[in-house]
């Protein structure tokens, strides 16, 4: 357990830090409305107390077309068929930061610099998390396995016209394309607020009621394009290296992404003093872990070099391979100039 401590001139306890982090929301309620995230606390079980890879075994889905059915003429035999099975490989993503205040501002300002750092310390993990969640999506998606899943329709030679802009068709178009007969389960889209504001435009943005279920029950009002939920961000939805911009619309379902808090962490907030420099310096480290796979796809753990994958290893197509029919699988994408 980490020590008691002083940090900004106030008592510090990990445990009520830890406690107070907890009651936070870590993901806003349109994404827990869309349960694109499913929490599944018994990946920690199979991590165990030491490790960091969990091994996710599923049974395959029975299809006629695999095992045609017997003649029922009295003469045939009704062979039994094995039950097909498999597995993914996920792996705990550990991230870490640290913070400080000067004993000299706050003796002059009487800030309150720990409360300042719980709330700041929140919001930084939610990005953290959702750069880490749409760095993976970009990688698996770009699997020759997930060639259907995305609809490109940007220019590549620079030059922009009509067919190269999401029109009332675009998504409707890629989700079968993507899903075929199963175009229902995506629920969400992430999206550059002008690429909402083109949906808009086209006059096909409602709003719909949504019950959310937390310690109260509360309703709520979500944009809806197509009975899909838009989620409006300007990070990791545009790409402006190139001539023109483009605009990436990522498309998720229902318990797309597993994921489960590393709950085992001896000193997840410590506190440390450095008497010395500029007459006193309060800090305060923080760790994070986090297993947030990509439902129906196996990492290639081998492949990662450490104890925790980086940022560029999850980027990395190579080091992913696809687990489950695409169909099956709740991600797609559309890249568009607008």
């Amino acid at each position: 357990m980490a020590r008691l401590g002083m940090f900004g001139g106030f008592v510090f306890d990990p445990e009520v830090f830890s406690d107070y982090m907890s009651e936070l929301p870590t993901w806003n309620n349109a994404i827990i409305a869309s349960g694109i995230l499913r929490e599944d606390a018994t990946i920690m079980g199979l991590i165990g107390a030491n490790g960091n890879v969990a091994t996710l075994p599923f049974y395959k889905p029975i299809n006629v077309n695999d095992h045609l059915p017997y003649n029922n003429d009295g003469l045939t035999d009704n062979v039994p068929q094995e039950i097909e099975g498999s597995k993914q490989t996920c792996m705990l993503i550990q991230r870490m930061m640290a913070w400080k205040a000067q004993d000299f501002t706050v003796e002059l300002t009487l800030a309150n610099p720990l409360q300042h750092v719980a709330n700041s310390n929140n919001n930084y993990y939610q990005q953290v998390w959702e750069r880490e969640l749409m760095n993976t999506t970009n990688a698996v998606v770009r699997l020759p396995e997930m060639e259907d899943h995305i609809t490109h329709i940007a220019s590549l030679s620079g030059t922009i016209t009509d067919a190269n802009m999401i029109d009332e068709k675009t998504m409707i178009r890629a989700q079968q394309k993507a899903l075929g007969d199963m175009t229902n389960r995506f629920g969400l889209a992430f999206m550059h607020s002008y690429i909402f504001a083109s949906y808009q435009a086209l006059g096909l943005v409602n709003y719909n009621k949504y019950t959310i279920t937390n310690a109260v029950e509360r309703e709520i009002e979500l944009p809806t394009i197509n009975g899909i939920i838009p989620i409006v961000t300007d990070r990791y939805t545009v790409d402006k290296t190139g001539p023109v911009p483009e605009y990436k619309t990522t498309l998720v379902g229902q318990g797309a992404f597993l994921t489960t808090r590393k709950t085992n962490y001896e000193n997840p907030y410590y506190t440390d003093y450095d008497p010395e420099t500029r007459a006193g310096i309060e800090k305060l480290y923080t760790k994070e872990g986090r297993v947030l796979h990509p439902n129906g796809f196996s990492l290639a753990v081998d492949n990662i070099a450490k104890e925790s994958p980086t940022f560029e290893e999850l980027g990395d197509t190579s080091n992913w391979a696809l687990r489950f029919d695409p169909k099956n699988i709740r991600i797609g994408q559309i890249i568009s100039n607008g």
